[in-house]
């Protein structure tokens, strides 16, 4: 599985709960701000994009990076969130 870092900007407010759906139908998620969430699936990024594109209607800008197996480190996350990236990236 690869672990995917995905953030957004959207110009119609209604795409958001449209992508919040679609970025929920993945495996595994977290949403770790606003606009940006972590995602594992078997897709390719290329996917990823597509799949959020068709969910906004062409109405933004994503980027979807893949993280997989990458050093990170975080300063005040919640405990939660904390335990959520150890095991998924």
């Amino acid at each position: 599985m690869n672990t995917y870092f995905v953030t957004y900007t959207l110009d119609d407010q209604s795409s958001y709960t449209a992508l919040s759906r679609r970025l929920k139908r993945y495996p595994n998620w977290a949403k770790l701000f606003a606009r940006a969430w972590i995602i594992k699936t078997t897709r390719s990024s290329k996917r990823v994009r597509d799949e959020l594109i068709e969910a906004i209607d062409g109405k933004g800008q994503i980027v979807v990076i893949n993280i997989t197996d990458s050093a990170w480190a975080t300063y005040r996350i919640n405990e939660d969130m904390l335990d959520w990236m150890k095991e998924n990236i």
